[in-house]
């Protein structure tokens, strides 16, 4: 055993694969409404963000996913799910460029955990607009706190809609279509 592997075995530092070296990337862009998806306006700006920083950065975009309307709650998403075996099996892709760190997911800790996944294999999960170095401890916590942060805002919208809903049920509201009977 040489010097560096014993310090690197002291330090704790993995000899786990890096994305150094390799430029082939995936694009992932998604919407979480029909209605979103229908207007097309935001799945054209994430697309030409994630290719102009793929330009930037000197990346060879290799396949895209998404385009759709997924919610990002959960991270069961078909497209994404698509996305993960077919980054999991390819061993020349480096990098997954998402327009921000929402769009690749909401579902908090889920989210990091899939990321850490990725990275164990050398795939870098990166945003276009949220740039942060992901090779240091506070990139690294950054980017968590955006996975964690997404799940706390789907959380408040839910509790403001399901207030909304119920005072609109205590007014008489009725949601839906009149019940017959």
């Amino acid at each position: 055993m040489d010097e560096l592997q014993k310090f690197q075995k002291y330090a704790g530092v993995s000899n786990m694969p890096s994305a150094e070296g390799r430029t082939n990337a995936v694009i992932y862009t998604r919407v979480s409404t029909k209605e979103q998806a229908d207007n097309n306006a935001s799945l054209s700006t994430q697309m030409k963000y994630c290719e102009h920083y793929a330009k930037r950065k000197d990346l060879t975009v290799v396949e895209y996913f998404g385009g759709t309307h997924e919610s990002a709650k959960t991270d069961s998403r078909k497209e994404f799910q698509r996305m993960i075996t077919y980054v999991n099996r390819r061993k020349d892709i480096a990098y997954i460029i998402v327009y921000s760190y929402d769009r690749f997911s909401r579902s908090g800790t889920s989210g990091a955990s899939i990321k850490e996944d990725l990275k164990k294999k050398g795939i870098e999960v990166i945003s276009a607009t949220q740039e942060i170095d992901t090779t240091t401890p506070a990139g690294m916590m950054q980017q968590d706190v955006f996975f964690v942060f997404s799940k706390y805002d789907n959380d408040i919208r839910k509790d403001k809609c399901l207030t909304g809903m119920r005072e609109k049920l205590r007014n008489g509201y009725i949601h839906g279509v009149t019940p017959f009977g």
